[in-house]
Formats: structure tokens, C-alpha cells, sequence
């Protein structure tokens, strides 16, 4: 587990500076717009309301952290991460923005397994393209569980497995492989793109990890494919 920290920690620390325009190349931006449909869904619970708190975890430069900062509802974003060169980028990306320190929001550098705030915190909790990356998710997600309040929401936005086989063979044989080479080519580490292609292989598809969920305590749960299920949306209420 330790060597699967330090792994994604350096990792991540490599790609900072390049990290959002790959995303944007990699995804031609649409990525924004999964990520829009991540905090609707998170802020979609019937306790969710004027004043609310909300946390963002492995929050990388900040892209879900700010869709919550324009939320009307949401009056505090907590955003995590590991890695503080991620961070810094994203702080300075949203410094730019507004023009000065983002409102509503506090950036901190922590670990996702040992969350540090108190049980029942948060009316929602979201993590984009980051559960996969922790060294045990299971233990991640029981710290989410802790933090929400009861009728809280939890959202994870990631890779799927999309349903079709042809669909999955072509997203997994063709496009998947292109991958690291675009990694190679604008980040200059293909290394760390190549990590994206197999992380794929053991990451559970989205059916599975819905219905993991139940196991963890959450009340209901259910998932909404993105892109013919190339991308999904895991959701669950605690």
C-alpha cells in the first residue's frame, strides 16, 4: 500500500503543470462537463440546502472544487489532496480566476483514507478520477461514509467499463492505447499515462462498485454511464 502512495504521489507531482491541458486534450474538454454533472448529482439530496458544506477529495487542480464555488447553495468547499505540487497548481489557477483567494473555499493537503474532520460533516461529498488511485478505496470510502451527514450524498466520477463488448473492446484495444502516447508527447512521461491504461484493468465497473456501496452502510445507490459507459457516474446516499 505504501509503495502504491508513493508511486501515484510522484506521479502526480510530475504531471502538475501539464495536468489540466492533457485532460482537456485527452477528453476535448468534456471532462468539464462530466464533472457539472457530478456535483448535480451530489447536491441532488433532499436535505441539501441553502449553506451547505461540501468536500471535494482528491481534488487535484481544483476543477470540481470550483464548479461547487459557483454552486448557490454551497456556502463551504473543502478541497483535499496528497499532493501538494497538484494543489499549488490548481490554487494558482483559481487565484487567476477571482482575482485573488476563491471564495467559500479551503484547499488542504491530506490523505483521503484519514480524513480530517469530524463524523457527520459534510451534505456532500464528491472525488473525481481519484478513488481509483488510493492506495485502498475501501478504507476511503468508509471515511467518506463517516463524514457525511445522514441524507448526505456521495459521488464518484471515473473510468468505466462500457456495457456493449464491442463498445469495450474498441474504448480498451483502440483509444486506451493512444493514451500514453499523448502522455509522451505533451507531458513528456508516458510512464504516467501508461498507469491510466492499467489502473483500468482491476478498477470495478460501475454496476459493481454501486452495489459495493450497500456494504459500506449507504442507504441507495445507483450509477449513470457517460460516453457509452466509457466514463461513469457512481452515486450514493448515506
Amino acid at each position: 500500500m505504501q509503495d502504491k502512495e508513493s508511486f501515484i504521489h510522484n506521479l502526480f507531482s510530475r504531471i502538475a503543470k501539464n495536468y489540466d491541458f492533457i485532460n482537456d486534450l485527452m477528453t476535448f474538454s468534456l471532462h468539464r462537463s462530466w464533472k457539472k454533472q457530478a456535483v448535480d448529482h451530489a447536491s441532488s439530496g433532499e436535505f441539501f440546502a441553502d449553506g451547505a458544506k461540501v468536500l471535494d477529495l482528491c481534488t487535484g487542480t481544483g476543477d470540481l472544487a470550483d464548479i461547487w464555488i459557483g454552486h448557490p447553495q454551497v456556502g463551504t468547499v473543502k478541497a483535499l489532496d496528497s499532493c501538494a505540487p497538484m494543489l499549488e497548481s490548481g490554487y494558482q489557477k483559481l487565484v487567476k480566476k477571482y482575482n485573488g483567494a476563491p471564495p467559500k473555499l479551503e484547499m488542504l493537503e491530506a490523505d483521503a483514507m484519514k480524513i480530517p474532520y469530524d463524523d457527520n460533516s459534510f451534505d456532500a461529498v464528491t472525488i473525481s478520477f481519484g478513488l481509483r488511485n488510493v492506495a485502498d478505496p475501501d478504507s476511503c470510502i468508509r471515511e467518506i461514509f463517516r463524514v457525511l451527514k445522514p441524507g448526505g450524498m456521495f459521488v464518484c466520477l471515473d473510468l468505466g467499463h462500457p456495457p456493449v463488448s464491442i463498445i469495450d473492446w474498441l474504448y480498451k484495444k483502440v483509444f486506451m492505447r493512444v493514451i500514453p502516447f499523448l502522455g509522451s508527447g505533451f507531458a513528456r512521461d508516458k510512464a504516467a499515462y501508461q498507469y491510466l491504461v492499467d489502473s483500468l484493468a482491476t478498477w470495478p465497473s460501475q454496476r459493481n462498485l454501486s452495489k459495493a456501496l450497500y456494504d459500506f452502510g449507504f442507504s441507495r445507490s445507483y450509477y449513470r454511464d457517460i460516453m457509452l459507459g466509457a466514463i461513469a457516474l457512481v452515486v450514493a446516499e448515506k
